[in-house]
């Protein structure tokens, strides 16, 4: 009898054991489906009650509002001074005049979103991990970004107009067609970042770092880029029309059909950069250098280049026409087919440079150093060589009528050939 209850026992005991590891683990395996769906990290999730206040109060400075969901929201003149908002969505949102100095908004969705005149003294807004900080066609007029972390961020097509940007870390940010007019920029970190189609017009750029950074097809008329640093930047076809790049360099930039009429490049350094086709037209490129650059085909016709350095430049095919290029050194340069009509080269350095069949008709070269030069079938009539230096020059075929060679040195000089009608001082 005692051994059958110990046994009704033993059986109720495992049925009850059994039942309860059934519900143990049917509950387990429900947890496990469902939190996929349903569990966020604490770490990760905004304070309800901060959300709450927002939206009732429009202040909330130090909030926690990371990945709230505030899309299209009226948050004008809002207090989020220091707030938390990495992740968050405020597409379209409205923050006219808001204030969010100092906030966290890396990864932030801000697409289409106005911020015309916000304070974004200092806020982070740059890539958060693999999260990119979306500003795409959002409204910035007049705000203020001064010192901002923008690195990597997605500005296309942002209307940046005014907007006070000097400091701003911005490498490797995208400003494809952003409108950037009368924006300052200065002393901005821009290495690498791509403003193609970008309008910079009146823009702020002094000091800028733009290394690297792609600006083919933008406006820059009448920008300030005195000291900005354009080593290896794509300017190509960019409009830089009255630009101010006094001590700006540029070494190796791509500058193909840049438009730099009357732009002021005094004291730049330019050397190896590629300029062919550039219209450069009564541009100031006083003491500027130029070595080894690439100037084919381009239009320097009344440029001021007195004092400039050329030296290994190609310049074929290029219009100096009426250009000044007192006392610059252009030894070693390429000038085949050049027009120099009416140029002033007055004590130009000459040496050993290549200018067959260029245009000088009525040229200044008085003083001019042009000892070994190549002068092959080159225009000198009614030219000025008066004291000039052409020991061991090739004039063959040259058109010297008229031409002024009083006092010159012609020591070894080739004139096989030579045009030599009305020429002044070749007796002497």
């Amino acid at each position: 009898m005692k051994v059958t209850n110990m046994k009704k026992s033993n059986q109720a005991e495992n049925t009850t054991r059994s039942s309860a590891f059934g519900v143990y683990t049917s509950t387990f395996l429900l947890a496990a489906l469902v939190a996929p769906f349903y569990w966020v990290s604490p770490a990760q999730a905004a304070n309800p009650e901060h959300v709450q206040r927002l939206l009732a109060t429009k202040v909330c400075p130090n909030c926690d509002l990371r990945d709230a969901q505030l899309k299209g929201t009226n948050l004008t003149e809002a207090d989020l001074t220091n707030a938390q908002l990495n992740g968050a969505d405020l597409s379209a949102a409205d923050l006219t005049r808001a204030k969010l100095k100092g906030a966290q908004l890396q990864g932030v969705k801000l697409v289409a979103t106005i911020l015309e005149k916000a304070n974004l003294k200092e806020a982070q807004l740059g890539v958060n991990g693999k999260l990119v900080t979306d500003l795409t066609d959002a409204n910035l007029k007049n705000a203020d970004l001064y010192a901002a972390d923008l690195i990597g961020a997605q500005l296309t097509g942002a209307q940046l107009t005014g907007a006070q940007m000097d400091f701003a870390n911005m490498s490797g940010a995208n400003l494809d067609k952003a409108n950037l007019t009368d924006a300052n920029l200065g002393a901005a970190n821009l290495e690498r970042a791509s403003l193609r189609g970008a309008i910079l017009t009146k823009a702020k750029l002094t000091g800028a770092k733009l290394m690297g950074a792609q600006l083919r097809n933008a406006q820059l008329g009448t920008a300030n880029l005195d000291s900005a640093n354009l080593t290896g930047a794509d300017l190509s076809q960019a409009n830089l029309d009255a630009a101010e790049m006094n001590s700006a360099i540029a070494i190796q930039a791509k500058l193909q059909k840049v438009v730099l009429e009357a732009a002021n490049l005094q004291n730049s350094n330019l050397s190896g950069a590629d300029l062919g086709g550039a219209i450069l037209q009564g541009a100031a490129l006083n003491r500027t250098n130029l070595s080894g650059a690439n100037l084919t085909g381009a239009n320097l016709s009344n440029a001021k280049m007195a004092i400039a350095n050329l030296t290994g430049a190609d310049l074929t095919g290029a219009n100096l026409n009426l250009a000044y290029l007192q006392n610059a050194n252009l030894e070693g340069t390429i000038l085949n087919g050049v027009d120099l009509r009416q140029a002033q080269l007055q004590s130009a350095n000459l040496n050993s440079v290549s200018l067959i069949g260029a245009n000088l008709g009525n040229a200044n070269l008085m003083s001019a150093i042009l000892t070994g030069a190549n002068l092959t079938y080159t225009n000198l009539s009614t030219a000025n060589l008066k004291g000039a230096n052409l020991a061991g020059a090739n004039l063959s075929y040259a058109n010297l009528n008229q031409t002024d060679f009083n006092q010159a040195n012609l020591t070894g000089v080739n004139l096989k050939n030579a045009k030599l009608q009305g020429v002044i001082g070749l007796n002497q």
